[in-house]
């Protein structure tokens, strides 16, 4: 990581609500005598903060410090104004209505997917940067865009295009590794948030009412993490859990219907069910349906034909008994939705995720719900009411007004990205770490784009190899699914309304729960940790032979070095400093 030790942010009581300035004591503008000029381009899925990111940038380029004022020229709809050069050069005037705002229509932007097409010819963009005489270039994106930020920053150096290429590591899912928390998943996750608290609050009121809520999430969703742990919703459907206990459609149905069974017997006949759209991709089920429709699409041109006028009779006749009988069970829309997802983009099979947000999932387990419910009120088990409502959030946050928090990470983001221009450097993710202290204590440095990069171990014939950057896991402790939970058993859980965001206040300055709990978790881990060590150096005084104490120093030793997280070496090495006491 290349720090920058002597530019760490400060908040500037003068400006704006969630404005946040560096320290310009080391500043490389102090020496600059010439007019910068750094484009913007935004390549991924809008998100809040991007107009900070400006600001950052603008400030930095204005320094007075500075002998002539550099320009942020603005690369407009993405790839494609990148590629064609439509560029404007932005002033105050055109900025001002747009600062500590939400949404990118100030300059408009394109799809990660328009890469694969779009973001072929490097050279064209190359040739943009050249002719727009660019200092540098900031590129807005998560994981997709950012594996392909890389080769560009290759291919300007490679090619001697003096354009340095920066990386603004901008997702709601928050998802990109290396990164302590994107851009945007703060402000997203206390949107979603107060909606779903506001839902909450309607169910427990009328006190008869089940509420199945979809949010954004892929695979492994941080967004529902962080809802559930500021809402409490009884049921929160986590694909940490689905793959630990190597669940089925059935097995999560069965699970959501023993939540509402045994609030039934207390007379707590509501609820709520949180269900990131991803899950689906998740279930090993749907993902061999998934497969077994897109082989039928492929192989039976009469079965494609259908799908025009809903007709699913072809498809069910040629599925297997238990997929078809799977998909006999999904609603008519539900069933449209899928197979048009299948039909436009095939299934999972070979890809990291089949994208399924326009899929609503929580339709899917609604009706599965009812049915199970159904089938224990003729059994004799469940004697409770049920009604149930569904509701999706797909895009509600994309445009949301940034909190203060991510004003203040998209101004620093923009502003260190001025400052490594300055300095000449080039394919590095500004990343800014210590986000859980106050703004002033930020740390602010750039990891090589390089080293988030992984290959595709066996590419598919005639497909070009490129990289990619994986998503980052969350260690099943940072979600309080492990010891010393965050959240009461499910049946027992009070939902809670956290209500807006806040600009003004004592609760202004509130972070993101996974961002505060993992330091809380792993202490609790390396306390039971110690215990566990005392309790081993108190037998092996009882006179332990030393080849046994050798062998468990040595498993330990490589178990330390295989590890790839922080908390465990740090667990770990405490372990090994006390054995190496005995």
């Amino acid at each position: 990581m290349c720090n920058c030790s002597g530019d760490s942010p400060a908040v500037d009581e003068s400006t704006p609500a969630g404005d946040a300035e560096m320290r310009r004591s080391s500043s490389p503008a102090s020496a600059s005598k010439k007019a910068m000029r750094i484009g913007i381009a935004i390549l991924g899925k809008p998100g809040p903060g991007v107009n900070n990111v400006i600001h950052g940038m603008m400030d930095y380029l204005n320094l007075p410090e500075r002998h002539i004022p550099g320009t942020v020229v603005c690369v407009a709809m993405g790839i494609g104004g990148l590629r064609a050069g439509h560029t404007f050069e932005l002033d105050e005037k055109t900025f001002s209505p747009h600062r500590n705002q939400g949404g990118c229509d100030l300059i408009g932007q394109s799809e990660p997917s328009d890469l694969r097409t779009l973001g072929e010819d490097l050279s064209l963009c190359a040739g943009t940067a050249i002719e727009q005489n660019l200092d540098g270039l900031v590129i807005w994106g998560g994981r997709n865009v950012h594996a392909w930020t890389s080769r560009l920053a290759e291919y300007f150096v490679e090619h001697q295009v003096p354009t340095r290429v920066l990386a603004v590591p901008a997702s709601t899912q928050s998802d990109l590794p290396l990164v302590e928390q994107t851009l945007g998943y703060d402000t997203v996750c206390k949107h979603y948030a107060s909606i779903v608290g506001n839902l909450t609050t309607q169910a427990a009121s009328a006190g008869k009412l089940w509420c199945f809520i979809r949010i954004p999430g892929r695979s492994m969703s941080h967004i529902a993490a962080e809802v559930a742990l500021q809402t409490h919703p009884h049921v929160v459907l986590m694909v940490s859990e689905l793959e630990q206990q190597n669940m089925n459609i059935t097995e999560v149905t069965q699970l959501i219907c023993n939540v509402i069974e045994t609030r039934a017997r207390e007379d707590k006949n509501y609820g709520m069910v949180l269900i990131p759209d991803q899950f689906l991709a998740s279930v090993r089920e749907m993902r061999r349906l998934f497969e077994e429709i897109d082989e039928i699409l492929q192989a039976v041109p009469e079965a494609e034909h259908a799908l025009a006028s809903n007709d699913f009779g072809t498809i069910l006749g040629l599925l297997p008994p238990l997929s078809r009988a799977l998909f006999q069970g999904f609603p008519e829309r539900t069933k449209a939705q899928i197979l048009q997802v299948i039909d436009e983009r095939g299934s999972q099979k070979g890809k990291e995720t089949l994208d399924l947000s326009t899929v609503e999932t929580e339709i899917i387990f609604q009706s599965f719900v009812e049915a199970e419910l159904t089938r224990r009120v003729v059994l004799g088990t469940y004697k409770g009411p049920f009604q149930a409502i569904s509701y999706s959030l797909p895009y509600h946050g994309r445009a949301a007004m940034p909190t203060n928090f991510d004003c203040d990470l998209g101004y620093t983001i923009g502003y260190a990205a001025g400052i490594f221009v300055d300095a000449s450097r080039t394919g590095l993710l500004v990343d800014v770490c210590h986000l859980k202290e106050d703004v002033e204590d930020w740390e602010v440095g750039g990891t090589p784009l390089s080293s988030l990069l992984t290959l595709q171990d066996v590419p598919r014939s005639g497909e070009k190899i490129h990289p990619k950057i994986g998503p980052k896991g969350r260690l099943r402790y940072d979600i309080g699914v492990d010891e010393g939970r965050c959240m009461p058993e499910p049946s027992q859980r009070t939902l809670v309304s956290p209500g807006p965001a806040q600009f003004e206040g004592p609760c202004a300055g509130q972070k993101t729960q996974t961002l505060r709990l993992p330091q809380l978790q792993r202490v609790r881990q390396m306390e039971r940790t110690e215990r566990l060590v005392s309790e081993l150096k108190a037998k092996a005084s009882a006179g332990c032979p030393p080849e046994v104490l050798q062998a468990i120093k040595q498993l330990l030793q490589e178990t330390l070095s295989s590890s790839t997280h922080h908390c465990l070496h740090y667990h770990l090495k405490g372990g090994t400093d006390l054995l190496r006491q005995l």
